[in-house]
């Protein structure tokens, strides 16, 4: 963001008004030029103390040394362009540059200076250098006359050459000056200092022309994303924070060295002899070497505990379901009142399955009956093209359909009843199975047919979860989002306080994941089954996307599970959305009174058109994303699902990946073989040959600890003791008493949100933690 902080959201009706606010600002501009500073100008005047409390860096606490910015000085006027303007006056020291840090320092000015009521800062180099290093200035706040005045900043500045006036020069983005505004945000159409005015302007100027949409005609319908495809040439106000990037890349190293390492493995096996991928000669070897990578790559020991309790349970109908409803891809189960077309040559269900005397239909007309689909898998064929950069050798990866019905039975329990699962790839007609009676042993043909089938059906569901449910659905459609608020509102706009902490770590971390892991030589071509057709699913998957599908309450009312027993995503997800709601509609308040703020507020609107006719162009009807914001209500359901899916959903469908990934017969990557036909006798060999092998699986469980780690640098909505991070009131550039009081409000709720989850995982085999408070980042970092 560029020169100012502070501003008024409405846009200059007419020609004839912008022209005049051009011609007022360039008047500004020129007002100041004709100051004369120098030190008599201030021993001839009165003066009054100032103490300025300049806050640079980012904090980082994974860092124990701080560096210093040492490019120069930075520079100040206080109420620039105005008749109480300050001469401009220095301050040369020692900026931290990668850890949050402040200075505090005095400075005596002219008596008519009053109140500071907004702050141009600048930063002036003392080196020749054609490169020079942009400083990150958080904030600055001045005390005066025992009262604190606060600027926000929150942008990186670019030292200019102290010999130029008014520099315009402008590097990687980065603006040369900036000017501040105390206090709230201000909407355009209100804002009447000049100066402040062209600032804004020119603001959004430069964004727009860092940041633009890559040009999407085709052939697939994808959310629109940033046309800058390598994460070095972005500009540095959308990059990661410098100490976030060091550390960021740290863990990121780390990842791909672990990774690395068993590629490298791998391959040297098949140097040394070894001529056909080595299987599983049982399940219990999964478990083994699990345990072994664990030690030798020394993962943290906590989230190894959690993939020991998940493979303690995977094989029983009872984590089965529960993994659908508080894992890592919580929200694909839908209720059903009638069988789809594609179940009509199901077989009669054995009596034991519902029960005895129990109907189907009568169930469905009731409404017990629930259904996980992968249909959108029918456009994917089978993968593995790349599978020998990962493992050395040429191996199958099989892409089936695989769905899978659910019983609410009369005891309040939801249980799996019956699988279909169809190789279209291979030309077979579906084949449909059943759970076996609780007297079954576990080597019997009917267990092993279930366990199977449940396999089979996990895979196909990984596929969803991995490139829809997770990289479409949690990074790309956010993507859209981040673009259009860095593109329409300038930083003094207050909805730009609101949701940019929330949105502002997604295009980075989008733009690093299309240039290694999604791309046609990437890590999910290489290790997925799907993986080799990764936007032809997007596409499908984005021709049925809707709006209504980011807002968690019509989702859940859309997909009917309002009475599933112990659906724990549902139940904490729906917390969040009312407390942000709650938040939202609390800071919006303070700005928008009547509905027809909202209307006239025309750099909002410019976000939705954005994100309504250039993010979503391609979708049926934009998506039914809205072309305007008419009232209040619209703009609290508007921002709280900008934030909601920016941070919790997120959460929600990321950081458990290792939970249940790391447990490789549980998730695979991929099936070796062909699902069984329906005469098949299934034996456990016929399992541990469809499973991926030991080459495979040491790299899924590589890739899940990877995905599955915070950012050494994360900030979460409270502040994690376990990864000491600080939390949202350490993000934040709201600086008006009010607004911070919405936050501490929020906070409040939050932490009461925490004790609730805590008590309610008590006795819980698997405790559901995944969007705890203080577990849930604000932003999309990994």
């Amino acid at each position: 963001m560029y020169y100012c902080w502070k501003g008024l959201h409405e846009r200059a009706r007419s020609a004839r008004a912008q022209v005049a606010v051009t011609e007022a600002a360039e008047a500004a501009v020129a007002k100041e030029k004709s100051v004369v500073v120098n030190a008599k100008s201030i021993l001839a005047s009165k003066v009054t103390p100032y103490v300025l409390i300049i806050h640079t860096g980012t904090n980082n606490p994974a860092m124990d040394k701080i560096e210093k910015w040492e490019d120069g000085r930075m520079s100040f006027i206080v109420n620039p362009q105005t008749p109480k303007a300050s001469p401009l006056f220095h301050v040369k020291e020692l900026f931290s540059a990668n850890r949050e840090s402040h200075i505090r320092v005095s400075r005596y000015l002219p008596e008519y200076v009053g109140v500071p009521d907004q702050l141009k800062i600048s930063v002036e180099s003392n080196k020749l250098e054609i490169i020079k290093e942009a400083l990150y200035i958080r904030e600055i706040t001045i005390l005066y006359k025992h009262k604190f005045y606060r600027f926000p900043v929150n942008d990186y500045l670019f030292p200019h050459n102290p010999l130029l006036m008014d520099p315009q020069d402008v590097y990687d983005g980065c603006p040369p000056y900036v000017i501040s505004k105390c206090g709230k945000g201000t909407f355009l159409a209100k804002e009447t200092d000049p100066a402040v005015l062209a600032a804004r302007l020119k603001e959004l100027e430069l964004r727009r022309k860092h940041l633009d949409w890559a040009p999407n005609n085709g052939p697939h319908v994808i959310p629109g994303y940033t046309k800058q495809v390598i994460y070095d040439k972005l500009p540095r106000f959308l990059k990661f924070k410098n100490a976030r990037q060091k550390a960021f890349q740290l863990n990121l190293k780390r990842g791909h060295n672990m990774m690395k390492r068993t590629v490298i493995e791998n391959k040297i096996s098949v140097v040394f002899g070894k001529d056909t991928p080595e299987h599983f000669k049982s399940l219990k070897e999964f478990e083994t070497l699990f345990v072994e990578q664990a030690e030798d790559h020394e993962y943290d020991l906590g989230m190894v505990d959690d993939v020991l309790s998940v493979m303690k349970y995977w094989k029983t109908d009872e984590e089965f379901t529960r993994q659908e409803l508080a894992g890592i891809n919580p929200a694909r189960i839908y209720k059903i009142t009638s069988m789809p077309d594609t179940w009509k040559d199901m077989p009669d269900m054995p009596e034991h399955v519902l029960g005895q005397g129990v109907s189907l239909q009568e169930e469905l007309e009731a409404g017990r009956i629930y259904m996980i689909d992968t249909n959108m898998l029918e456009v994917v064929g089978d993968g593995g093209i790349l599978m020998p950069i990962l493992t050395g050798f040429a191996l199958p990866m099989i892409v089936s359909l695989g769905d899978c019905l659910y019983y609410h039975d009369r005891t309040d329990k939801l249980r799996p009843v019956a699988i279909r699962l169809e190789y279209k790839n291979g030309g077979e007609a579906p084949t449909f199975w059943f759970p076996p009676k609780v007297s079954d042993p576990e080597t019997s043909h009917e267990y092993l047919s279930w366990l199977q089938a449940k396999l089979y059906f996990r895979s196909s569901n990984m596929q969803i979860h991995a490139i829809l449910t997770h990289f479409v659905r949690a990074h790309a459609v956010v993507e859209v989002f981040a673009i259009a608020m860095y593109r329409c509102l300038p930083k003094q706009h207050p909805l730009h306080k609101l949701i940019q902490p929330h949105l502002m770590g997604v295009i980075p971390i989008n733009v690093q994941g299309r240039e290694f892991l999604t791309k046609s030589t990437g890590v999910m071509a290489a290790l997925m089954a799907s993986g080799d057709k990764l936007w032809h699913l997007a596409d499908v998957f984005m021709k049925q996307f809707r709006y209504e599908h980011l807002l968690h309450p019509a989702d859940v009312k859309r997909r009917g599970v309002e009475d599933i027993p112990g659906y724990h995503y549902r139940d904490d997800a729906m917390l969040w959305w009312n407390n942000l709601s709650q938040y939202c509609k609390e800071f919006i308040s303070l700005h928008y009174t009547e509905d027809a703020h909202v209307r006239a507020d025309s750099e909002l609107q410019n976000m939705v058109d954005e994100i309504r006719n250039q993010g979503y162009k391609n979708l049926p009807d934009q998506g039914g994303f809205p072309a305007s914001l008419e009232t209040i209500d619209q703009l609290i359901e508007y921002t709280t699902a900008l934030i909601w899916n920016g941070s919790v959903w997120h959460t929600a469908v990321n950081f458990g990946q290792f939970n249940y990934l790391a447990c490789v017969p549980n998730a695979p990557c991929a099936m070796t073989k062909p699902p069984p036909a329906q005469d098949e006798v299934i034996t456990m060999d016929r399992i541990l040959l469809s499973l991926p092998v030991k080459e495979m699986a040491r790299v899924q469980i590589d890739i899940s600890y990877s995905l599955s780690l915070f950012s050494p640098v994360e900030k979460f909505y409270l502040a994690s003791v376990r990864e000491e991070k600080e939390d949202l009131r350490t993000e934040t550039m709201m600086v008006d008493e009010e607004e911070v009081e919405c936050i501490e409000r929020l906070v409040t709720r939050l932490t009461a949100m925490q004790k609730h989850i805590e008590k309610r995982n008590e006795g819980l085999a698997i405790p559901y933690n995944i969007i705890r408070p203080d577990l849930t980042p604000l932003t999309v970092q990994t």
